[in-house]
């Protein structure tokens, strides 16, 4: 059976891939920085800095594939481009391995600093000799639940910028989509999957209101904002290759009564 590395073990997506794995009867080594922190029964935990480089010669040691979930959108230069490029490094060129990476749909379509890391990384990845494949997909779930939350004052009206849309894919299938590429050779760069829906904004935020029964007045309103720009462009959504079953308001009806 082979041995996993999974970076960002510890995080959002991370855990979702330590849980898969398990299932699977993977061994599962999980790197991380962070302190006081726990994993499942059964998972090898090495402590260690990609960006500092340490832990990494044994995190690597035994691992058969790679899943890099670690990411830092506040200090892309420390563990987007300096910690990839340690863990890189670190493995050894000798061995038959498979690197895996997961990154965002249409990145090299965006001037957004934190799409340009993301295609940095692509990059170094595909040029460091290591047989590799790499995902592009749409935000999470999550990720436009907690942008929703922002606009939600609980004051009677929730007010929301118009235009934007999003094919959000729910972080449970992307982790499948993941521990899936470990089972295989590796393919490269893989076309952009996207959720099984695509939404207004506004109809988000109206199923938002519906599963938590409130009556609050939503408001849409021309609020101009490069990260709002970002969501009413067509470089957020990739219609032609739509995945899975877990919908925008089945995941609220999860997440939200949880």
């Amino acid at each position: 059976m082979k041995n996993v590395l999974v970076t960002g073990g510890t995080g959002l997506l991370g855990k979702e891939v330590v849980d898969q794995l398990l299932a699977l009867n993977y061994d599962v080594t999980v790197l991380t920085s962070k302190k006081n922190t726990s994993v499942p029964a059964g998972v090898k935990l090495v402590k260690g800095d990609m960006a500092s480089d340490t832990g990494l010669a044994e995190a690597t040691r035994d691992a058969d594939v790679v899943i890099h979930c670690a990411s830092n959108p506040k200090d892309t230069q420390s563990v987007d481009i300096k910690g990839t490029c340690n863990l890189l490094d670190a493995i050894d060129k000798d061995k038959t391995l498979h690197f895996i990476y997961i990154s965002i749909i249409n990145v090299d379509k965006s001037d957004y600093a934190y799409y340009q890391t993301k295609i940095k990384v692509e990059r170094m990845i595909a040029g460091s000799g290591i047989p590799f494949s790499v995902l592009r997909t749409t935000q999470f779930h999550n990720y436009v639940l907690s942008m929703l939350k922002t606009f939600d004052k609980k004051n009677g009206a929730i007010i929301v910028p118009d235009g934007m849309h999003f094919q959000s894919i729910e972080v449970k299938e992307a982790a499948a989509l993941l521990v899936d590429l470990a089972q295989k050779e590796p393919v490269g760069l893989l076309r952009g999957v996207g959720g099984p829906e695509l939404l207004k904004f506004e109809e988000m935020a109206k199923t938002y209101l519906k599963v938590l029964g409130r009556n609050d007045e939503l408001k849409i309103k021309s609020i101009q904002d490069e990260e709002y720009d970002r969501y009413r462009s067509e470089n957020n959504i990739w219609p032609t290759n739509s995945y899975g079953h877990v919908t925008w308001e089945a995941f609220l009806r999860h997440k939200l009564a949880s």
